[in-house]
């Protein structure tokens, strides 16, 4: 009796088959990249500017709650205020006791962020220059007794948001292009 050869099933994929995926692949990668880039920029901007935000809400929320001054200011080192340099550096949230916009004791200090990551770029015009205070009433408010109202600009390459801060205490964002 003759053995009879059956026929094979292929269930597989050739050599050739996988390099065409594989390079279909490629070709897909190289042409999302720059915009998955730019998505990912666009992210990490949109959560330091929503962090920032939520700062200043919160060093409002506590002068209120506390009935007393509360500032926000540039840091190096999360323990001392500084006047030189961006906001990028770091920034300190503090019960301002002395109304001196400067800390007094390290108990005092509420929130600390440390520097911000890559080309980010924290600015204040000169009335938030250094420091941002908020009063019992919710208000912002110079060391000085004046009050206080100036805009911040965060940036990142050429997008950018602005942080409008009203007499009032409150603050709008808008965004900006960025030279």
């Amino acid at each position: 009796m003759p053995i009879r050869s059956s026929p094979r099933n292929s269930s597989g994929l050739t050599f050739i088959e996988v390099l065409v995926a594989i390079l279909i692949a490629l070709v897909l990668m190289a042409v999302s990249a720059p915009y998955l880039a730019g998505m990912y920029r666009s992210a990490g901007m949109s959560t330091t500017a929503h962090e920032f935000l939520s700062t200043l809400s919160y060093a409002r929320s506590e002068a209120i709650k506390r009935n007393q001054r509360v500032t926000i200011c540039k840091s190096a080192d999360g323990l001392q205020c500084v006047t030189q340099g961006g906001w990028e550096q770091g920034w300190i949230v503090f019960v301002d006791a002395g109304n001196l916009a400067q800390v007094d004791e390290a108990k005092d200090i509420l929130r600390v962020r440390g520097p911000l990551r890559g080309e980010t770029i924290l600015t204040g015009n000169m009335p938030v220059r250094n420091y941002v205070s908020y009063v019992g009433n919710g208000s912002t408010q110079y060391v000085s007794g004046a009050f206080q109202a100036g805009t911040l600009t965060l940036c990142r390459q050429e997008r950018g948001v602005k942080f409008v801060l009203a007499r009032a205490g409150r603050v709008r964002t808008e965004k900006t292009t960025c030279q």
